[in-house]
């Protein structure tokens, strides 16, 4: 009898044999899906119910844990629809290293896997945990002209790197990009760029316009109106002039050229020409895209191996894309072939 784990083991023995780059992995993350009557419930990663619809709002889990809202509010639950934490927290977000962002009232702080607050919950911003560390804005300053500003939480909640910074990015590759503001008495004069380590410290001195985080061993800068990426060094490894640029993924990088997107590889060299109206990131093999008004994905070597078709698309995830077509929600798999289609 065939049934959704030797299906799984099947698709994963066949890319033993192809050229296929996608990752097999376990069944275990839950994907939202919403019926007609618009309750949410959750299937596993070969489109088989395992919670049926009773929520009112849903996300992907995440570390074995998914957001469920009812009302205004939202909660986890387990992968056995068991409510592990309250509906209480007006925004959330997925667990990452053992923590999720949650809104509680005006403010932002974490909640650990049983829902207790890691350290508190006083922040007016917050980004999630990566490499150990959170970013988090503190309240507005009570001086005119004084912004508030950032710095970086450990796992346990308390500020390890102060908050001294106008803006700041998550770690990567163990470095953080982070905005500090140079000011005669509260007159702004200049901003500037730099990344720190995980001490605090520079590790390259503050003098770019803007940074991207660090990806697959370089960083996306800006200096004045010109673009490039630099290494862990600082150095200047590539210098670019495009209308728009993003960071490397999957060893290529996604650049708009004449309002048409196309993507370069780590020399600079393009390797698919500019010709779609959008695009994404490369993930597990498959980039998202448009063209003419419909959404598809490409391999790495440009051509459209799930043809254009979709009225809305999200890149993959955990080897399945949320994709809407004949005004149905469905998934489907790194092949094309439709996982789980709604009514």
């Amino acid at each position: 009898m065939l049934t959704a784990r030797t299906g799984l083991l099947r698709r994963c023995l066949l890319l033993l044999f192809t050229a296929a780059p996608l990752v097999c992995t376990a069944q275990g993350t839950l994907f939202p899906i919403v019926e007609h009557g618009g309750l949410y419930g959750f299937m596993n990663r070969a489109g088989v119910t395992v919670i049926p619809p009773r929520w009112e709002g849903a996300q992907r889990s995440s570390e074995g844990l998914a957001a469920v809202r009812l009302g205004e509010y939202w909660g986890f639950v387990n992968v056995e629809d068991s409510l592990i934490i309250d509906v209480s927290f007006s925004r959330v977000f997925p667990f990452r290293e053992g923590r999720a962002r949650v809104r509680v009232g005006n403010y932002w702080g974490f909640i650990d896997p049983t829902g207790e607050i890691v350290g508190s919950a006083e922040y007016t911003r917050a980004l999630d945990y990566s490499e150990g560390f959170a970013p988090v804005r503190g309240r507005e300053g009570t001086v005119v002209g004084l912004e508030p500003t950032w710095g970086y939480l450990d796992i346990d909640g308390k500020m390890a790197i102060d908050d001294r910074f106008r803006r700041a990015l998550p770690f990567s590759e163990g470095l953080a990009g982070v905005e500090i503001v140079k000011k005669f008495i509260v007159i702004r004069t200049n901003t500037r760029w730099g990344f720190i380590g995980k001490d605090g410290e520079w590790v390259i001195e503050p003098r770019y316009s803007s940074v991207r985080s660090f990806s697959e061993g370089l960083a996306l800068v800006r200096m004045g109106r010109q673009w490039g990426f630099i290494d862990r060094d600082g150095k200047l490894v590539l210098e670019l002039d495009y209308e728009q640029i993003y960071s490397f993924a999957g060893g290529l990088a996604r650049v708009r050229d004449q309002g048409l997107w196309g993507y370069i590889d780590s020399t600079g060299e393009i390797v698919i020409e500019p010709q779609f109206e959008e695009a994404g990131d490369f993930v597990d093999g498959r980039a998202l895209v448009r063209r003419g008004g419909k959404w598809g994905y490409i391999d790495m070597s440009g051509e459209m191996v799930i043809p254009a078709s979709f009225d809305r698309a999200r890149a993959f995830a955990d080897g399945l894309a949320f994709v809407r077509f004949d005004n149905r929600p469905a998934y489907i798999d790194g092949y094309g072939s439709v996982v789980w289609s709604g009514r």
